[in-house]
Parts: structure tokens; sequence; C-alpha cells
């Protein structure tokens, strides 16, 4: 694979729209590479105490298998849940092997391992930093198109981790009433 390849595979993200919004009938919704963008900016803002490097590395390619594998979304409450998971996860790290061995990328893989498997505050740091993107996004697609996201609230508020990406979101909370 050339470099032109992989970079092909990563325009794949400008193209793909992101799952959970388009199961909720919300029109033209933002792509992975969008959500990407923001992250990355996030990140770079907001991540001023951790190796900056690294994070941004890690946010620029947290869902770079996407381009390949699809935007995958685990349903909640579901029995089969775990087992998709695994199967998602499986698909993404074969997927991540692949593209950055081609380019003689490793480096990228193992960031992708760390992020994957929360093995450094960066990784956690980003886990997080992605679940308050959504939020901000869920909040902007209500206000937008006068619709209740209130299961990806729920969803960001279970999981954040970070004090202040949680004062963060509790500004959004706020905002949305």
């Amino acid at each position: 694979m050339s470099y032109i390849d992989f970079f092909h595979e990563v325009g794949k993200l400008k193209r793909l729209k992101r799952t959970g919004w388009v199961r909720e009938g919300i029109p033209d919704v933002e792509s992975v590479a969008e959500h990407t963008y923001r992250v990355s900016v996030m990140a770079m803002i907001l991540g001023k105490n951790l190796d900056m490097e690294k994070l941004l590395k890690m946010a620029l390619i947290h869902d770079l298998a996407e381009g390949t594998v699809g935007d995958l979304v685990i349903e909640r409450g579901l029995k089969k849940d775990s087992e998709a998971k695994d199967k998602k996860e499986k698909l993404e790290k074969e997927t991540m092997k692949n593209l950055c061995s081609k380019i003689k990328r490793e480096d990228l893989f193992e960031l992708f391992l760390e992020y994957e498997n929360q093995k450094s505050e960066e990784a956690i740091f980003l886990k997080d930093m992605d679940k308050l993107e959504m939020a901000l996004q869920a909040y902007e697609y209500e206000k937008a198109h006068k619709k209740n996201l209130g299961e990806f609230f729920k969803n960001v508020k279970e999981r954040l981790k970070d004090q202040e990406l949680i004062k963060l979101f509790d500004e959004i909370i706020l905002k949305r009433k």
C-alpha cells in the first residue's frame, strides 16, 4: 500500500456518516472525520497537562478503522452487547494493524491499542473527550431539530471520569434546559 492508498483510506472518513445520528433521523449528520476534527481540537485545548503529541496522534487515529469497518454502534441493553462489542473491537484492531503495517507505522497501531485498552492518562482522557464531543453534538442537534436526544446524554454521564470534563458536560446539560 502506498501513502496515497493510505490517505485514500483516511479520506473515507469524510464520507462516512455517524451511525447514531443517522438512526435518530437527524438530517445532514456529521461525518466521522468531522467528529475526529472536533475531538482533536478539544483535546488540544483541554489536554494541556498531558503529552500533547501523543494525545493528538491518538485523537487523529482513534476512529480511523471505521473507514473500512464502518461506524458500528453497539446497542445498549441487548443480550448480545458483549459479543457485538468483542466482534467490533477485533475487526477494528485487525484493520488498524493492517493499515499501519502497510505504511510501516506500527507506532500508530501501538497508540491505537493504548487508546482501546485505556493504558495511559492520554487514552483515558481522550475516551472522555470522545464522549464529551458526542454530548456537545447531541446538544447542537437537539437545538437545531427540536428533538430529544436524552439517551446520548445518559450514555455520556455514565462514562465520564475526568473532573474538568464532567464540569463541561454539566455546562452542556444546563444549556439544554
